[in-house]
């Protein structure tokens, strides 16, 4: 089958998702009423519907009232009942699978995925990709490349029988869409069972040369691609002889005129990269750019693995909120209240809060969001950083969002090419900023520290000697050194996500200071 003809029938699957969804934009409101009518119904008979009353349930306002906000903590009794093997725990829907969270600082969790959160997450991919398909016509005759890391760990089941971890991010799709992706993938499936990094690589890059009509690139974190790149150039003679004399030729003389090792000369058909490319990944964008100068980046969005808050459309200032995915909620970081996606405040902060149909109720994410405009009565959402991966050495009591903010702001009067901040156990402790790149070190070392010392309690333990002043180690090879610290604690590789700040001990060892 040609290309152009799988794509059509991708487009035909999306079909449904995207209209429901700008219908949606007009009553963001109506659509989540229904939305939750239907998920209470559906999950009322459920161990935990029963606990809290689903079926007595009748408006958003009872909702809230019955209905406690949740996290992983307090629902890991009733995932534990689900790991066991009991049926209807969370969702009458069967559970699939459980998905492991891929964040880098805490630990594994299990997130339970049913065929109704699958289309959930369909109800956003549909909207983003017949989007992107009008905003780049050319894109969808051409092949695509979804990272595919190297698994982490072998296949597992739980004592109950339940799959641990799904194959692939097709999974999230329809099966006719999951059909078409996987004829159209630049690089096959079969690459991300590869444990051997080195294989992986060699092998990701040698079908990623041989496809020369690449047209989409879908990654997570920048760094990801930009380290791939680095190792193409580094290793380029060895990959150039296993080209074809025709392919050899014609990307050498694109890498003649453009003058540099460039992406776009390799895959001259390139339309766009997706990527994320807000709060701290921001900063590793800069050093993809340098592979690809020409290339649109389009940032992804807030997609957790629990479920989709936002998903980015072309030419709007931030991601939409996935108002057909989920049943959405924003507690307000200014007072504490709850609002639904038709009362937020352009300029306000809110932590998004998920009902999904995987069975999560009132899930609050540790997200910060930003409302920064509507498009029709849907918010735009722009992601700012984490509320979690919190650090408290001595009562200083500082977070991933406040932390990340204050080194950025360090980094645009000290520019460094890697930096992350985390505690040093002495006697005082103190903060240390691992830092390549940076032409003053101390200086950066110094500014980040005044930045610290604007939240009040980091001040008073400082004030107090409780901490030491935060100090700059300069390392080399550090978004790679940390790269692979994070791999071999069992985090894939396309899964890591940009931190500029990691609270557990330990990284001189990373680094070699």
């Amino acid at each position: 089958m040609q290309v152009t003809a799988l794509n059509l029938a991708w487009a035909l699957a999306r079909t449904t998702s995207v209209r429901r969804f700008h219908a949606a934009l007009k009553d963001p409101l109506a659509t989540q009423q229904r939305w939750l009518s239907q998920f209470l119904s559906a999950n009322a008979h459920t161990a935990y519907g029963r606990a809290h009353g689903y079926g007595r349930i009748s408006s958003i306002a009872q909702f809230r009232e019955r209905v406690p906000v949740s996290n992983y903590e307090t629902l890991t009794p009733w995932i534990s009942r689900i790991e066991r093997g009991e049926r209807e725990v969370l969702t009458h829907e069967q559970v699939r699978v459980l998905e492991r969270t891929s964040g880098s600082v805490a630990g594994p969790k299990h997130v339970p995925y049913t065929a109704g959160l699958l289309g959930d997450f369909g109800a956003a991919t549909g909207p983003w990709l017949d989007d992107l398909s009008r905003a780049f016509p050319s894109l969808f005759t051409t092949r695509q490349y979804w990272s595919l890391s190297p698994v982490a760990r072998d296949a597992e089941v739980t004592s109950g029988g339940v799959r641990i971890g799904l194959e692939d991010d097709t999974e999230y799709f329809d099966a006719a869409t999951r059909f078409a992706m996987k004829r159209l993938f630049a690089v096959e499936g079969s690459v991300a069972r590869l444990r051997d990094l080195e294989v992986w690589r060699r092998k990701t890059l040698t079908q990623l040369l041989a496809a020369e009509d690449l047209g989409f690139i879908s990654i997570w974190n920048p760094s990801f691609l930009t380290l791939l790149m680095e190792a193409l150039r580094h290793d380029w003679p060895s990959y150039r002889e296993a080209l074809s004399p025709r392919r050899r030729d014609d990307i050498d003389a694109r890498l003649e005129r453009a003058g540099d090792f460039v992406g776009e000369a390799l895959w001259p058909r390139l339309r766009v990269i997706s990527c994320w490319t807000d709060a701290w990944a921001a900063q590793a964008v800069p050093g993809l750019r340098r592979f690809f100068p020409h290339t649109p980046f389009q940032g992804k969005g807030l997609l957790a693995t629990e479920g989709v808050v936002s998903f980015p459309l072309w030419g709007q200032r931030a991601p939409v909120a996935a108002v057909t995915s989920h049943f959405l909620e924003f507690e307000s970081l200014d007072d504490g209240t709850f609002h639904g996606v038709h009362e937020l405040r352009e300029g306000a902060r809110y932590a998004p809060l998920l009902t999904t149909r995987g069975g999560f109720a009132r899930y609050r994410l540790s997200d910060v969001v930003r409302c920064v405009g509507f498009l029709a009565r849907a918010p735009l959402l722009q992601f700012e950083g984490r509320l979690d991966r919190g650090s408290d050495l001595r009562g200083e009591k500082l977070n991933a969002a406040f932390v990340e903010a204050a080194v950025r702001a360090t980094l645009e009067e000290h520019p460094a090419a890697f930096a992350l901040v985390a505690p040093e156990l002495e006697e005082p402790p103190r903060y240390v900023v691992y830092v390549e790149g940076a032409a003053q070190p101390e200086a950066l070392a110094a500014d980040l520290e005044q930045r610290f010392c604007e939240a009040m309690h980091y001040r008073y333990a400082r004030e107090l000697g409780q901490l030491g002043p935060v100090v700059a180690r300069a390392v080399t090879r550090g978004e790679a050194r940390y790269v692979a610290a994070l791999q071999s604690r069992g985090v894939r590789l396309g899964d890591i996500k940009p931190s500029g700040f990691d609270p557990r001990p330990g990284w001189a060892a990373v680094f070699g200071g």
